[in-house]
């Protein structure tokens, strides 16, 4: 049987996959592909050159600059679906919490254990920030 931290990977993992695989879908829907060597009869006349390179070594760094960001977009696509995840199990803690202990998740709260109760702590007040030293 597996455990929680186990299950929860396991399911990071899978909607890590489908994310992926939805971004790289909508990014070639949504943005212009690598440039792919065509012969001058094939490519439209009314396409417009943006830019020219002058060697294949110019356009393999081209490459590779293209490719780098293409992985940056799709890991901040699942960081983001991760952050959407955890805000989402946060408003459902938060949530139970004030429908089962009637407690405000935005205040502090210590428990009594002897006493078995929770007590409601003050809040520090927010301190102004400390000027910066020359």
């Amino acid at each position: 049987m597996m455990t929680r931290p186990g299950l929860w990977g396991w399911g990071v993992g899978i909607t890590s996959v489908a994310l992926m695989t939805a971004l790289q879908a909508q990014e070639q829907h949504a943005t212009p592909s690598l440039p792919q060597a065509t012969s001058q009869a094939a490519a439209p006349q009314d396409d417009t050159a943006v830019f020219t390179f002058t060697s294949d070594e110019q356009m393999s760094r081209f490459t590779q600059l293209w490719e780098q960001r293409k992985g940056l977009l799709t890991r901040m696509a699942v960081l983001q679906a991760y952050w959407n995840e955890e805000q989402a199990l946060l408003a459902k803690v938060n949530q139970q919490l004030l429908s089962t202990y009637h407690l405000d998740p935005n205040k502090q709260y210590t428990l009594d254990a002897g006493r078995k109760v929770l007590i409601e702590r003050e809040t520090p007040p927010e301190q102004p920030p400390a000027p910066a030293s020359p």
